[in-house]
């Protein structure tokens, strides 16, 4: 039996900032969420549960995404402890999501995710003793609607993504400012795509590149209780892009069907937030991750497509370049757990 590869979208290019960026990921042949982890990297790289040729249906899945910043850092390099307030961010996303191909051309998705946060900083800084303190929040996170289109080929090897992500998640939360907030509160448009193909003849070796652009577009007022005035906070725009390869020819391995290794560079650019409740001097970066990974798939009914899928990857920073002092995690890890039907 022949497993085609499947691979999941994600957005467009971004501004003349980024711009060397994406053509970088353009020219490898061949895969929310903003706040102050990145958290919108999660959204690519991940080549499971999307749709292949011949599939009109759709899939479920649930994912567990983990950021640990628990690293000072200051442009290109280590800052000391003590260049800021700020000493850990611990999040942990749970994202309930579903995709559904209505035929060959169309399709759209849901993702819903949840947090579980821990911030710890000085709630004293630069007055004198320190005073450390742990706040958490856990809170509904933003909702993204997408729809895809895949006519470009048959294959639907190649594909486009629109849509958007709402102001569900709590922004609102005690003693987090709001680039630490679960919720970023505003409106984001989501421009987003994808490209997969083959390396070689055989199918064994295969390519995938995704890219995935986030425009705030509607942003929310919140009370800031030290001054009592209401402040306009706007997150940076912020662009992803993955590219990679995958040994495609792995089957029956164990109780599996097929196991797919892979390995892929994902970069990231994030833009300074903006607004009265902004801090754009110590908002924004440019990264890039090097990430292995595996796609396990088990087939449940070959005969009505019905599979279970397991991804997973790590995700670790060869070059990070943050504007101001933040906090920067040493990896990043995702697990994805799906079924198509």
């Amino acid at each position: 039996m022949k497993i085609d590869f499947p691979s999941i979208p994600s957005g467009l290019a971004q501004a003349r900032r980024a711009a060397g960026l994406l053509l970088l990921c353009s020219l490898i042949p061949g895969e929310a969420l903003a706040c102050a982890c990145g958290c919108s990297v999660f959204d690519v790289g991940t080549t499971s549960l999307l749709p292949k040729e011949g599939n009109h249906g759709g899939s479920v899945y649930f994912e567990w995404d983990r950021s640990d910043q628990s690293r000072s850092w200051s442009g290109t390099s280590k800052a000391p402890a003590d260049s800021m307030a700020d000493k850990h961010i611990l999040t942990n996303w749970y994202v309930v999501g579903m995709n559904y191909m209505f035929n060959r051309d169309w399709g759209a998705s849901v993702r819903i995710p949840t947090a579980n946060r821990a911030f710890t900083t000085d709630a004293n800084f630069g007055n004198g003793d320190a005073d450390i303190q742990t706040y958490h929040s856990q809170a509904l996170g933003d909702i993204e609607l997408t729809g895809m289109y895949t006519g470009f080929s048959k294959d639907m090897s190649k594909g486009l993504i629109f849509g958007v992500k709402l102001p569900t998640g709590n922004y609102t939360a005690a003693n987090f400012d709001r680039d630490t907030q679960i919720g970023t509160g505003s409106t984001d448009l989501i421009l987003g795509g994808f490209w997969r193909g083959m390396i070689t003849g055989d199918n064994a070796w295969q390519y995938f590149s995704q890219i995935k652009y986030v425009q705030p577009i509607l942003t929310k007022s919140t009370l800031n209780p030290d001054s009592g005035l209401m402040e306009d906070y706007r997150p940076g725009a912020s662009v992803d892009a993955a590219a990679g390869i995958t040994y495609n020819n792995w089957y029956h391995v164990g109780p599996f069907d097929k196991v797919a290794p892979l390995l892929q560079v994902i970069a990231s650019h994030k833009g300074p937030d903006g607004g009265a409740a902004g801090d754009p001097s110590n908002t924004g970066y440019d990264r890039v991750f090097i990430s292995p990974g595996i796609d396990i798939t088990k087939v449940i009914d070959d005969a009505n497509n019905r599979t279970f899928k397991l991804y997973g990857d790590i995700e670790i920073p060869v070059y990070q370049r943050v504007t101001g002092n933040q906090l920067v995690a040493p990896y990043l890890a995702k697990i994805v757990a799906g079924y198509t039907f």
